[in-house]
């Protein structure tokens, strides 16, 4: 549902929403969210979408979808649309499933040239370009408010541009909200319980306590809390039915990370991030935080942990993120998809660097000498792979090249297929089993993609969603609806789920500086 203005004397009347292009691409099911209030769509939105369909990933999925379900929609035949009082009667309309009514406008004021329409003469002589896609589907807007006088009509956009137009203009705009969480949900970090000294006494000591509904009844499930007493406070978390539960990890034990290094939770808000992570029960983990707060390196070392270690519960690391250009675009990139992939994924590089810090720099020619279970999982993609540089039968001279160039420690998880680069664009249609699969940045994920990527996993499969919700590059999205805060505010209280807040700055202190006052 579109979340509304505060009630004025026009709150009676009947609604109708005339959406731009991006909210149809934004969402493609929004038709649906409307309840029972009227949809009108310039036809001048179809052109657009029309030359989106082609675009690759989600943009041409989402244009594709809408298409679709449009047609499906008026496949039954034409109606003439009674919202229009008469007027308009090349439009379509439609009822939706829902209660409400769909409406494809033509405006025929631009196609007759003729019009006393006070607002829309205004909008020609402000406007010059009456060409553009962006004044012609407001041009609708104006048509719509002079052939439906008893309606409110408004305008949906997540252009800020566009809006600004229309309220200059003198329209009701509003952005489309179904998919955004309110400020208050949004932030505030983790709730404390202040327990008497017997309740706390025994938390210490049987690692959990029972609690009465009146200190418990506001979190849910799986929620990250402190426990306090007086000065004392200990992280927990929220099991459901009063139940309050320690952490896994103590304050001074650390992961240790085969062929790399012990890592040790820093502060109380990494042992909360690590104890979602290294639980088998939690299939989705979102975590939110500014810059610098370790997200991402503790994300990797518990993956890590949970894919080469002992128990082996995982068989392999996929990591990607969202494609999304900070600044100009470089433009295309050559070669392979990972050497594509290469400088998006930097920063998982330069945490790989981190924990496996430890190991001496070896040659390609020197035996790898890894644990047998290794070999175990080493997938079949990887020995195609290997069989088709085989089959190149490079010279000598590379060959002695290759063999001479030092190998990163952490060389041998790509080796083995044990971490893979995947890149957002060919998720669709995937099935993924036994996999941990880390989106770093997945506040530029659209909610719509976030829906894609955690549908892909499969039985045995755990997907981790890192982030900062202030720091959205993409064009139509916000703090309030992107994909990451929008997935966490949807799933928070599953018995499968945790979601997480970091505050706590550890890179540096310019970084923590940067982060809090830039």
């Amino acid at each position: 549902m579109l979340k509304e203005k505060s009630p004025t004397s026009s709150e009676s009347k009947a609604k109708i929403f005339v959406l731009d292009t991006n909210v149809l691409l934004h969402d493609p099911q929004c038709l649906h969210k409307f309840e029972d209030n009227t949809i009108a769509i310039p036809v001048e939105v179809l052109e657009e979408l029309d030359g989106k369909k082609s675009a690759p990933g989600e943009l041409g999925f989402s244009a594709r979808k809408i298409h679709r379900d449009l047609r499906a929609l008026f496949d039954e035949g034409l109606e003439t649309p009674p919202e229009l009082n008469g007027k308009g009667s090349s439009a379509l309309s439609r009822d939706l499933p829902n209660g409400g009514r769909l409406v494809v406008v033509i405006n025929d004021y631009m196609v007759t040239g003729e019009s006393e329409n006070e607002g829309l003469n205004r909008l020609k002589a402000t406007l010059v370009n009456m060409e553009k896609m962006d004044s012609r589907i407001l041009a609708s807007v104006f048509f719509l408010k002079d052939v439906c006088p008893d309606s409110r009509v408004i305008l949906v956009t997540k252009d800020a541009n566009m809006a600004l137009k229309g309220i200059a203009l003198g329209l009701e705009v509003q952005d489309y909200m179904n998919d955004k969480v309110t400020t208050a949900k949004l932030g505030g970090g983790c709730k404390t319980i202040v327990v008497e000294d017997a309740d706390y006494e025994r938390f210490l000591e049987e690692q959990g306590v029972d609690l009465s509904p009146e200190l418990t009844s506001h979190l849910y499930l799986n929620e990250y809390i402190y426990i306090s007493n007086g000065e004392f406070s200990e992280p927990a978390r929220y099991r459901g039915d009063g139940q309050i539960d320690a952490l896994i990890l103590g304050s001074d034990v650390g992961v240790k990370i085969p062929k790399g290094i012990r890592i040790h939770p820093l502060n109380s808000e990494q042992r909360m991030l690590m104890d979602a992570l290294l639980d088998e029960d939690i299939k989705l983990v979102t975590c939110s935080g500014k810059a610098g707060t370790g997200k991402t390196l503790v994300s990797i070392a518990m993956a890590l942990f949970q894919t080469i270690g002992e128990d082996n519960l995982y068989e392999r690391v996929f990591i990607t993120r969202p494609l999304v250009h900070i600044g100009k675009d470089t433009g295309a990139l050559p070669g392979t998809l990972e050497e594509k992939m290469a400088p998006y994924i930097a920063p998982f590089f330069d945490n790989l660097e981190v924990l496996f810090s430890n190991r001496k720099v070896v040659k390609q020619e020197e035996p790898a000498n890894e644990d047998s279970h290794i070999n175990r999982i080493t997938s079949t993609r990887k020995r195609k792979k290997a069989m088709a540089k085989l089959a190149k039968q490079p010279s000598k001279q590379e060959s002695a090249e290759e063999d001479n160039k030092p190998r990163k420690p952490f060389q041998f998880l790509f080796d083995y297929g044990m971490v893979e680069v995947e890149a957002m664009t060919f998720i669709r249609g995937r099935s993924l089993s036994n996999t941990i699969f880390i989106i770093d940045e997945a506040q530029n994920l659209t909610p719509h993609e976030a829906k894609t990527v955690v549908s892909r996993m499969a039985e045995g499969s755990k997907v981790i969603l890192l982030g900062d919700p202030y720091q959205v590059d993409s064009m139509f999205l916000d703090a309030w609806s992107n994909g990451l805060v929008h997935t966490a505010q949807r799933l928070k209280g599953t018995e499968i789920t945790a979601h997480l807040e970091l505050a706590t700055g550890v890179r540096s202190e310019l970084a923590d500086l940067a982060a809090d006052l830039l």
